[in-house]
This record gives structure tokens, sequence and C-alpha cells, in this order.
């Protein structure tokens, strides 16, 4: 039995690697692509199977590399091995030793890669320049040269701000104004003011305007009308000024009119503020002489 079995295996085996020699084994079930392509056979498969294999990608890839490798030599870069690992610590370090990173990549324009300046030669530098400042402060001919042009930097500096300020506009002393006068209506002031100009005039006195600060004096005045029993009584006041405003001197005095009912202006005819003007520019006329003397 055991004979007859391993006959019929042996014989099973045939059958099975005849039927895997066919073309019908190659043949897919179904058409693919063009129907009029003819099938792949056993025979093609050898074929293929015994031709060499084409070596031209991998000679085109050796040909590039090398090409590449030329041109590098070309221009003479050659690759740099170094002995750390290209850690942060170990392009610190050389950054401090010689001012270079070895472990930079080349530029893509084939220039250099910047170079830093060591530390050591700022440090020297700024050492340098602590000396020379020390030795200045230690010599005491450049501490008196120094001190000697602040003292005449700050000397020209007042005469700069001086010279530059305008100069102030001369009194004329001859010369006066007028502030406005006070406690009097405007009937009665019309003809003390022109009397008072007539006076001045008179006298060689320039008047300048009330606003105008080159008079060599001002006068300020105050008047004053009131019922002094049968009369009504005027007082007057001037005080003359400087061009600072202080008082230089005091001119007073009074005069009357006949007494009317009603307001003590309306009775002062103008021929008493014309009087008043005349005395006032009189009496100022004598103490602007007295002055010269």
């Amino acid at each position: 039995m055991g004979l007859v079995r391993t006959t019929l295996i042996s014989v099973g085996c045939c059958f099975a690697l005849a039927a895997c020699n066919t073309t019908d084994a190659l043949t897919p079930p179904e058409s693919i692509g063009d129907a009029g392509s003819s099938p792949v056979t056993q025979r093609d498969v050898e074929r293929m199977a015994a031709a060499p294999q084409r070596q031209q990608n991998y000679e085109t890839a050796q040909d590039s590399y090398s090409y590449q490798r030329q041109s590098y030599q070309q221009q003479g870069y050659q690759p740099q091995s170094y002995g750390g690992g290209g850690s942060l610590d170990d392009q610190a370090a050389a950054l401090r030793s010689s001012g270079r990173n070895p472990y930079a990549s080349r530029p893509l324009d084939g220039s250099r890669t910047a170079s830093i300046p060591s530390q050591g030669a700022q440090t020297s530098d700024a050492d340098e320049q602590r000396e020379a400042d020390r030795r200045l402060a230690d010599d005491p001919q450049a501490q008196q040269q120094q001190a000697t042009q602040d003292q005449q930097s700050d000397q020209q500096q007042p005469e700069q701000q001086q010279a530059s300020l305008p100069p102030p506009a001369a009194a004329d002393r001859n010369s006066v104004r007028f502030l406005p006068i006070i406690g009097a209506p405007v009937q009665a002031v019309t003809p003390l003011s022109r009397q008072l100009g007539a006076e001045a005039r008179a006298l060689g006195l320039t008047i300048k305007s009330s606003s105008d600060s080159s008079a060599g004096y001002i006068l300020k005045g105050y008047l004053s009308a009131f019922e002094d029993g049968p009369q009504i009584s005027v007082t007057y006041v001037w005080d003359v000024l400087d061009n600072s405003g202080a008082r230089l001197h005091r001119i007073q005095g009074s005069e009357s009119a006949p007494l009317k009912r009603g307001d003590p202006w309306a009775a002062i005819p103008p021929s008493v503020m014309q009087k008043i003007a005349t005395e006032t520019m009189s009496e100022f006329n004598s103490w602007r002489d007295s002055r010269r003397g």
C-alpha cells in the first residue's frame, strides 16, 4: 500500500508540473489593454530573465556625483573634518577663540563666511581707553587745562547772551506821555488834554503816545470835583513817573467855580480845566529844570 500511495503521489506531481508549463497558466482570465496584443508566454519570461540588467541609471548617477565633486575641487572648497560634534557649545568656543565658526555651512553664493572679531580684541581696546582716561585724570597739567577751558566756556556764555539781547531804548528826557486821567468825565477832560498838549509843545517837549516806553517822563493825573460851601472845588494830583513806573515827583493843587445845583462837573467851565493844565505844566517844567542843575 505504501508503494502504491507513493506512486500515485509522484504521478500527480508530474501532471501538476506539466500543467504549469503550458501557456494557459500565464493567460489572464480576461483581456487586458489592447485586444490585439499577444499574451506573454513562458518562453518570453525565461528570455527576459536571462538578459543582463542595465546599469544606465546607476552609471548616470555615478557620473553626476563625479562631476559635482570635481566642481567643488575646482572652486577650492574642501570638506573639513572637526574634532567636535558641532554642538552649540563647540560653535561658541570656536567663535571665542578664532572669531570664525568652522561648523557653518559654505554660503550658497560662494563667498566666504563673515568672521567675527574676537572678544580679546574688543577687551583690549576698552582696556586701552580706560588706561588713557586714568592717565589723563592723574595728570595735573591736563586737569588744569580742562578746568581753564570750562571756565572760559562759562565766561563766554553770559557774554554771548548779553550780546544777543537787544539794547534798551534810550529815554528821551525832552519827551513826555500822559496816562488816562482818572476821576473826570469826557467833557471836562477834553479841554484839559488840549491845553496840556499846547503847553508841553510850548516848553519844547515831545508828546509820546500812552503806550510808548521811550518817553523820558510819564504824567498820571487824578481829578475830583465837589461842592465846597458857596462854590465848587476841583482838586488835581499829578504823579511824575519814570519808565519803570517809579514816582519821581508829585504835583497837586485846586481850582474853584461858582456853585450850581446838580452834577458838580457840569458846573466847571472849560477855562478852569485849561488853567489847571497851564499850572501843571509850569510846575513840571520847573521841577525838570531843577533836576538838570
